[in-house]
């Protein structure tokens, strides 16, 4: 697991622009949200999650999130279709913050083109540099 600055964010996965977790599960992806986005959200108090079955197209919203100083949402990282959500955060969102690469999974797509998909998404050395830019964007 690489640590970067005070943000966790595990080697064997890809990442969004938008601070979205992927990981890799067979020919299926499972999607969650990083580190460094629920640590800059603060305590989230609400997800709206896509329902299971829906074929999305990259770059829709994937799910919105809310706490009490933000709001922000997190876009489908590649086209496919949405087999499994973590329904038990509609009512009880805190695994995002206290778990976010665990507990706090999202949802689980088989996407059109994996291979495609992953070739578009931030990977290895790619995500450190990336993420230092970020924080400093964002720092206060």
């Amino acid at each position: 697991m690489a640590r970067i600055d005070k943000y966790e964010m595990p080697d064997e996965l890809y990442y969004t622009t938008d601070h979205a977790w992927v990981k890799v599960e067979g020919s299926r992806i499972r999607i969650g949200i990083t580190d460094f986005m629920q640590q800059l959200a603060g305590e989230i108090t609400f997800i709206r999650l896509p329902r299971t079955g829906k074929v999305m197209e990259e770059g829709k919203t994937l799910i919105t999130l809310q706490s009490g100083k933000w709001a922000g949402k997190v876009v489908v990282p590649m086209s496919g279709k949405i087999i499994e959500v973590n329904k038990d955060l509609a009512a009880n969102p805190k695994p995002l913050n206290a778990d976010p690469y665990g507990q706090g999974w999202v949802a689980v797509m088989e996407p059109d083109n994996l291979s495609e998909g992953l070739n578009r998404l931030l990977h290895g050395d790619q995500v450190e540099p990336w993420l230092k830019e970020e924080i400093e964007k964002h720092a206060k």
